[in-house]
């Protein structure tokens, strides 16, 4: 890879803020509406003190992880065992098509009745937006291991849970990993909505509580830091990842 490859994304990145930044700066976008980034981000650093941002960010953070965590456990384990065992797959397919493509907002009024205010409700809704793709490619995973392969293990008697285990399952990891990028992804998505649920801090709630009092700029920021800690984390999750995938397959 070329330095220019590597860099190619920090370019694309600095590229966009200049053009938004002139294109405000220039009047072609109105400020009221679109405040150009340096704007955006000087309303957010100096209304805001480093350790209340450093709070939202870190509250924010710690529901999506604990959100992930749970969605991609459940996802993970249906997955492989709807991918394995055709009952499992006629049980557990149409129950997770008939709630897949109910946005994680539509089930705020549920989580509330069911997990209250508190915690639990915004981790609940963040679990949900992070089970459905995260189970979908485990499934795929699992279903599309070349029959040859298992063919090969079982002609070494591999077979039972082995199989399952030590050969399985790792021929379905690039799309189990795969599905952990998205969900994880996903769960940053649904973390605003996480967070309407009677929230105190977080960075979802930074931006809607900006978006109440018309500060624009403040919201603008907070979405954007919501995209650069989402960034970040990622990074160190495809990290994490191809270091457990590598143990089987080359990228």
């Amino acid at each position: 890879m070329t330095r220019l490859e590597r860099h190619a994304g920090t370019i694309g990145v600095v590229a966009f803020l200049l053009l938004w930044e002139t294109a405000a700066r220039l009047g072609w976008r109105n400020p009221a509406i679109m405040p150009a980034p340096s704007e955006a981000a000087l309303a957010a650093l100096t209304t805001i003190p480093p350790g209340v941002l450093a709070a939202h960010v870190a509250t924010s953070l710690g529901r999506v992880l604990a959100g992930f965590a749970l969605g991609a456990a459940a996802g993970v384990a249906l997955g492989i065992a709807a991918g394995w065992y055709r009952p499992v797959a006629l049980v557990c397919r149409p129950v997770v098509e008939i709630l897949r493509p109910i946005p994680p907002l539509a089930w705020i009024p549920v989580a509330i009745v069911w997990f209250g205010l508190g915690e639990p409700s915004k981790i609940f809704v963040i679990f949900l937006g992070t089970f459905f793709p995260v189970f979908t490619a485990a499934a795929r995973g699992m279903a599309s291991i070349p029959p040859v392969i298992l063919r090969a293990a079982r002609s070494m008697d591999v077979d039972g849970l082995r199989l399952l285990a030590k050969v399985a399952v790792p021929a379905a990891m690039p799309d189990i990993a795969t599905g952990l990028r998205i969900g994880f992804g996903l769960g940053f998505g649904v973390l605003v909505a996480a967070e309407l649920i009677a929230a105190e801090r977080g960075m979802g709630h930074l931006v809607m509580e900006a978006r109440q009092l018309g500060q624009l700029g403040i919201s603008v920021f907070g979405i954007f830091l919501i995209g650069i800690v989402n960034l970040v984390a990622d990074h160190q999750l495809a990290a994490a990842i191809r270091r457990t995938v590598g143990r089987w397959h080359r990228f």
